[in-house]
């Protein structure tokens, strides 16, 4: 009889370790998921430098001599501006996929494992919540009143490329304080 205990407990101590693995990240395991956000570039306006929160899994140049692609204010309340310059590029569809946040691959390079072919425009339209074609201009306005505050994720297409940005939506007036230091 003492052998059968000590039998159950060496069954229950060996599911315990494994059941209780620290690999559990709450979601995907994918760093490419589509449908993951890794961070955000917070950002008032166009003209702001902005700071990161997080390690974002995005992929939207900001350079000084070549193409640049910027989305603000994020957070979002109400309007998303997007702005391509630098470029003779212009925006032709954006799409927008309901994501959810996690604070997994904080250590992950993202701009060596990102790039323009990561995604295909049919697994990006077939995940987006709402998509916005046959556009043909350097800035867009996009109006999210009404969308439910959380994680978004923007993927704008251009004539030449396909870049993605990381945004979360505050149609609540939730405290920002509480926001940023979730990141934290």
């Amino acid at each position: 009889m003492n052998l059968k205990y000590k039998f159950y407990i060496i069954i229950i101590s060996f599911l315990t370790v494994f059941a209780c693995s620290n690999d559990d990240d709450g979601g995907s395991s994918n760093k490419t998921a589509i449908d993951i956000v890794t961070g955000i570039n917070a950002r008032q306006d166009n003209l702001s430098a902005g700071f990161r929160l997080g390690n974002p899994n995005v992929r939207m140049p900001l350079n000084i001599s070549s193409v640049s692609v910027i989305a603000f204010p994020n957070p979002v309340r109400d309007f998303l501006s997007i702005q391509i310059s630098q470029t003779n590029e212009v925006i032709t569809d954006i799409w927008l996929v309901d994501a959810n946040a996690n604070k997994i691959f904080q250590d992950t390079d993202f701009n060596a494992i990102l790039n323009e072919n990561t995604y295909t425009v049919n697994e990006i339209s077939q995940a987006s919540m709402q998509s916005y074609n046959d556009l043909s201009n350097t800035n867009i306005n996009l109006n999210l009143e009404g969308f439910e505050t959380g994680y978004y994720r923007v993927f704008i297409k251009t004539d030449q490329s396909l870049y993605w940005d990381n945004i979360y939506v505050d149609n609540d007036g939730a405290d920002i304080t509480e926001f940023f230091d979730s990141w934290e």
